[in-house]
Formats: structure tokens, sequence, C-alpha cells
């Protein structure tokens, strides 16, 4: 059974993700194609937070809750096409420790 913690994560990443779309249509589609699309260029792991910017560089809409990358992050994972590979220092989080990722190919 869920934690409650993690049913209001959930929560908040969905909600999250339906605000996205309706600011920009079609946003979790496009973000689970740059997502996966960086999973494939970086073998050797990457961060969610790297995802994120390098979508902004490539001029890609921000979400106006940070929390949809997150959804987009679960979505990718449960269908395989990233997989977990530990734990790294996140800059966006002043170091907290988050998820690593690869591609679900790779690992």
């Amino acid at each position: 059974m869920k934690e409650l913690a993690d049913v209001l994560a959930d929560s908040g990443m969905t909600l999250a993700a339906s605000h996205a779309d309706r600011t920009v249509e079609n946003w979790t589609e496009e973000a689970e194609e740059l997502f996966t699309l960086y999973a494939s260029m970086h073998p050797n792991g990457f961060l969610t937070e790297d995802v994120r910017m390098w979508a902004n560089k490539l001029g890609f809409p921000p979400p106006p809750d940070g929390r949809a990358w997150g959804y987009i992050a679960r979505k990718a994972a449960v269908s395989g096409r990233i997989k977990s590979i530990g734990y790294a220092k996140a800059k966006s989080s002043n170091n907290s420790p988050k998820v690593l990722w690869t591609s679900g190919e790779a690992a």
C-alpha cells in the first residue's frame, strides 16, 4: 500500500501535468518524446533536471509547475523507456539526491 506522501506526490505531479497540457497543447506528449530522446543520447545516466535544462535550451516551453517533469519521468519509467540506476546530487534542489536515469534500452 502506498504511503500518504507518495499518494500526494503522485497527485501533485498528475495535476501539474494536466495544468501543463491546458496551458500548452500536447505538452506532456511532446515532453515524453524529448525525455525519451534525451535518454537515448545519455546512456551513462542523467537527472530529470538535465532533461529540463536541455528542453529549455531547445525552446521547449517550461510547464507552469515543474512537477510536471516528475510526471513525465514516472511515466517513462513505468513504460520501460527509462530505468533508475541510482542517485545523484541535483543542483536544482540544493544537492539533494535525485534519481539517476538511463535509457530502458541501455539498462
